[in-house]
C-alpha cells in the first residue's frame, strides 16, 4: 500500500489521507480515506455515511495513520479482499509492524507480514516506485480541470468545507481508477526486483 496526503488550499482542516492498496497481479483495492476530523464528531456522524461507497472512511485528529486506524484498515480494506494466504508488504512503520498487527494479520486475514527494510520504501515499496507519480498526476491534472471549470463560476470559494471534502474524495477516486492493471503490474516487478525484503 501507500498513502497520498491530499489538501486543498493551504486549509489544514481541509487535509486527508488517500490510502492506496494494491496487488501484484494488478488489482487496485478500495481507497481508505483518512478524513481531519474529531473521531466520533460531526465529520464521522454525518458526513462519512453521504461518502462514496466501494471505499472506506477513518477519522483521526491529524488526517494520520496510526495503531487504531491500521487496525480498522486490516479489517476492512484488507479483510474480504484477501482470498488465500497471501504476503502483505509495508514498511517500517512502528504500527504496521507491531505484535498486535503481525497477529491480526496472521490469526485474522490467514497470512504474513512482511517489513521492508529501513529507508528502502522508494526501490522496495512498488506503490512509491511506479504508482504515486501517475496517481498524483492525474490528481493534480483532475484538479486543474475543475479548477478551468469552476473559474466560469461567480465565486467557487462558496462551497462549504463538506461540498470540499467530498469533492476531494471523488477527485482521488477519479485518479485511482485512471491507474491501469498494466502500472500497477510493472511497479511490482519493478520493485521486487530489488532484493529480498525482512520478514518479521
Amino acid at each position: 500500500g501507500g498513502s497520498s496526503k491530499i489538501s486543498a488550499g493551504e486549509k489544514h482542516s481541509m487535509r486527508m489521507t488517500a490510502v492506496l492498496t494494491a496487488r501484484a497481479d494488478g488489482t487496485k483495492l478500495p481507497i481508505m480515506f483518512i478524513m481531519k476530523g474529531q473521531p466520533g464528531g460531526r465529520i464521522e456522524t454525518n458526513e462519512v455515511p453521504t461518502f462514496p461507497e466501494g471505499h472506506f472512511y477513518a477519522v483521526h485528529e491529524k488526517a494520520w495513520m496510526d495503531a487504531r486506524v491500521w487496525k480498522q484498515f486490516l479489517r476492512s480494506v484488507l479483510h474480504d479482499d484477501i482470498e488465500e494466504c497471501s504476503v502483505i508488504l509495508v514498511d517500517n512503520f512502528e504500527a504496521h509492524v507491531s505484535e498486535e498487527s503481525t497477529k491480526i494479520v496472521q490469526e485474522e486475514l490467514g497470512s504474513h507480514l512482511c517489513a521492508m527494510p529501513p529507508n528502502a520504501t522508494s526501490v522496495c515499496q512498488p506503490l512509491d516506485v511506479g504508482v504515486m507519480a501517475p496517481f498524483k498526476r492525474h490528481l493534480r491534472e483532475l484538479w486543474l480541470y475543475e479548477e478551468m471549470i469552476d473559474s466560469d463560476d461567480d465565486d467557487p470559494d462558496s462551497l462549504t468545507a463538506k461540498q470540499k471534502r467530498l469533492a476531494m474524495i471523488k477527485r482521488a477516486i477519479a485518479a485511482w481508477d485512471l491507474v491501469t492493471p498494466e502500472i500497477v503490474r510493472s511497479s511490482f516487478e519493478k520493485a521486487l526486483a530489488c532484493g529480498p525484503t525482512t520478514g518479521e
